[in-house]
């Protein structure tokens, strides 16, 4: 797959034949491309659910691409356009009482140097609640992969609420993170928002502090299945945290150092190779396990160490990954 999203190289290539010669046959167009006539069934097919050919019998028109999109996109557009505009009004909604729940959690929340929840709707509460009041700068830390707990959960959306408030960022994780897609899959997320992610061998434990007043620690409880939260207030713990963070920070490394490494690390045999470039043009593991003589369960092995290795959430996304690195390009044997 080139640099045209849902299209394939080989889509293209017939939709540029058929606009020099209008009329044209798949025999003719195939003939012209050097490939055999069923080669171009799926080419066809995909352009013509895009709005982009009109077949006649055997014959093939190029649509203009406006008018393609225009016919195919013009109704899910609008369709899009008012749902967003209905979620918008539902946002505004939801948000005019934000200050009223801010006030009333203000008021229940002690005002001690240390305060511990085990209640987990209070946890969920207090999260969201500092997410909310933070002005500055969160300081996130988290060891291992990205957890399930249900608090682990709620910290991550409470980082994603900061940031979508334009709030300054910086997380460290363990390098023990990047064996699990869907941690990798977050943090990108993460820095696509505009957080600084860095790693290191190993940290102390989590941790998130809000305006470097407030420091929030997820604790043991006596139930194995939850933990409770430690809400800190005093000055010379959070002064601590936050020097403890900063000595690690400016020994971390960057997450974009880290995942170009780990590309330039990345082998990839002919098997391989072969494998990406077929998903890349849109075929299943059935056929390419057919077309390469190997196993379904050998397909699907390769691709899913592949998405793994490059922090792809989805196939799509490692076929675009694979053709933009060239990684679909097949080594020279010997």
């Amino acid at each position: 797959m080139g640099d045209f999203g849902e299209l394939a190289d080989l889509d293209v290539q017939l939709y540029r034949a058929v606009l020099q010669a209008p009329g044209t046959t798949i025999a003719t167009a195939a003939a012209a491309l050097g490939r055999e006539p069923e080669a171009l069934d799926k080419p066809v097919t995909r352009l013509g659910e895009m709005g982009l050919l009109r077949v006649d019998g055997e014959r093939l028109t190029a649509v203009s691409p406006m008018l393609a999109e225009a016919t195919v996109l013009g109704a899910e557009d609008l369709e899009l356009g008012a749902r967003r505009a209905a979620l918008e009004q539902r946002r505004d909604a939801i948000r005019r009482l934000v200050p009223d729940w801010n006030d009333a959690l203000t008021g229940a929340l002690p005002d001690q140097s240390v305060d511990v929840l085990t209640d987990q709707a209070a946890i969920g509460n207090v999260l969201m609640h500092y997410a909310d009041k933070c002005e500055k700068e969160l300081l996130s830390v988290a060891p291992g992969r990205l957890p399930s707990s249900r608090i682990d959960g709620r910290t991550r959306v409470a980082n994603l609420y900061s940031l979508r408030r334009g709030i300054k960022t910086r997380a460290i994780y363990q390098h023990a993170a990047l064996r699990d897609r869907g941690t990798v899959s977050y943090l990108n997320e993460l820095a696509n928002h505009g957080a600084k992610i860095r790693f290191a061998p190993s940290v102390p434990g989590r941790s998130l502090v809000v305006d470097r007043v407030v420091a929030l620690l997820p604790i043991p409880t006596q139930d194995p299945g939850r933990h409770g939260l430690a809400i800190v207030r005093e000055p010379s713990v959070i002064a601590w945290v936050v020097a403890t963070f900063e000595q690690q920070w400016a020994d971390a490394v960057p997450l974009e150092d880290v995942l170009s490494k780990q590309t330039d690390d990345t082998e990839l045999d002919q098997t391989r190779a072969a494998i990406l470039r077929l998903m890349a043009e849109g075929e299943k593991d059935e056929a390419i396990s057919r077309r390469l003589s190997i196993s379904v369960r050998t397909c699907r092995r390769h691709i899913a160490e592949y998405m793994l290795q490059v922090g792809a959430s989805s196939r799509f996304q490692a076929g675009v990954i694979a053709a933009r690195a060239g990684h679909t390009d097949l080594p020279p044997s010997g």
